[in-house]
């Protein structure tokens, strides 16, 4: 019994070790990868045109990982995103919500296209479609309660 809770033990710590979500980490433009961008996809449900482009990206662990991120999308994808973000259930929860956490978070309300609070996939989400510079921005933030 002693030897099956010792692989145990070594199994969860071999497992689980090594894998940067089991940390709070950031990303920037250089280091936004792949792994990140389907993180996004994947968890708030929202799909990204393809070629968008990492800006930054914020995860706040342990047990309900809050997500933040900066993501340039193509100007030609403004009116898609925007339905996309449209069809979302809208929400009310808590105001500026671990707002304190990303030094990047909120967007600057003067070029704020479209924003919105709702739920997805099981996530509370607040996105805000952007211009900046003349480029559009999506700013997502997303969190489990």
């Amino acid at each position: 019994m002693r030897q099956l809770c010792i692989l145990a033990v070594c199994f969860a710590v071999v497992g689980c070790s090594g894998h940067r979500d089991l940390t709070e980490y950031s990303l920037d433009e250089k280091s936004f990868d792949s792994e990140a961008m389907a993180k996004i996809q994947t968890e708030s449900g929202i799909i990204l045109p393809a070629a968008s482009k990492g800006l930054a990206f914020k995860h706040i662990p342990p047990i309900d990982p809050i997500v933040f991120a900066k993501i340039q999308v193509p100007g030609d994808a403004q009116e898609s995103l925007t339905k996309q973000i449209e069809a979302l259930k809208t929400i009310e929860f808590p105001n500026d919500f671990a707002y304190d956490r990303c030094v990047w978070w909120p967007p600057p309300p003067e070029h704020i296209v479209l924003s919105k609070r709702a739920t997805n996939n099981g996530y509370y989400i607040e996105l805000h479609l952007v211009k900046e510079n003349e480029q559009l921005i999506l700013y997502i933030q997303y969190f489990t309660i």
